[in-house]
């Protein structure tokens, strides 16, 4: 059966004072998984948003996961409760819900995250996370809704508004900064105008640290004091590696 223990993971790690990396993960072979996990990486996000990922394609990355000891979340395309479900069925340890604006966003996802009496997800053993059998269900249950993430996306300036309502929901222990989309609402550069998101950003900070809550933040943009830091799309990273091997070679 695939153990669930993403919550736990990264509990362990604040408390020895360590920060988890992550990365986006958008190919499709689960190669990419299991390399990135070689490489030293703490968790993946696999790409349902912006990426191809399906449900097949998060139980084959979810089992490379699995095998080589990393975390594999997924960030999904809206706030479903079907969707959510066929992801934590495929092997997913947590779900990134993007555009999440308010405390209800946040109640209907961890609803569908977790299973009875604290939630409303499906029950079904016949699934990779269900590990095909009704003997270990019980220890599922337990392990899944002491452990599966719910990460709310915090990518509008409706979002940076509603912040403290959102992370005072009980089950909701990290929040995803996004300054992507926020920086295309506020008419900013994202890549020139990073300055600019700082207010928003603090209070993102003040009021996870308030309640208890940690942050998660893209590396590299002036978010790097997140207590959870993703590195960029592994696309890139492979682009990046590409560009400096062939100036390396042409000098």
């Amino acid at each position: 059966m695939n153990r669930v223990n993403a919550k736990s993971k990264f509990f362990e790690m604040f408390e020895r004072n360590e920060r988890p990396l992550g990365v986006f993960v958008s190919c499709m072979d689960p190669a990419s998984t299991e390399a990135l996990a070689d490489a030293g990486f703490d968790y993946v996000v696999l790409d349902g948003e912006h990426g191809k990922m399906g449900r097949v394609d998060v139980e084959t990355h979810s089992r490379a996961a699995a095998a080589r000891g990393i975390i594999p979340l997924v960030r999904i395309l809206e706030n479903s409760q079907t969707l959510i479900q066929a992801m934590l069925d495929s092997g997913a340890q947590g779900v990134i819900i993007p555009h999440l604006e308010t405390a209800h966003d946040a109640q209907r996802a961890l609803a569908a995250s977790l299973y009875s009496p604290v939630g409303k997800r499906g029950m079904c053993n016949a699934c990779y996370a269900g590990g095909y059998q009704l003997d270990s269900w019980p220890d599922h249950v337990k392990a899944s809704n002491q452990n599966v993430l719910v990460i709310p996306l915090i990518e509008s300036a409706r979002a940076v508004e509603n912040i403290k309502e959102i992370v005072a929901v009980n089950g909701i222990d990290v929040v995803f900064f996004g300054p992507g989309d926020l920086a295309a609402e506020m008419g900013l550069n994202f890549t020139k105008d990073g300055d600019r998101l700082m207010d928003s950003w603090q209070r993102v900070k003040d009021a996870a640290k308030e309640a208890g809550k940690y942050t998660l933040a893209p590396r590299g943009w002036g978010f790097d004091d997140a207590d959870i830091l993703i590195a960029e799309m592994d696309i890139q990273m492979l682009l990046n590696a590409g560009k400096a091997i062939v100036q390396q070679y042409k000098q």
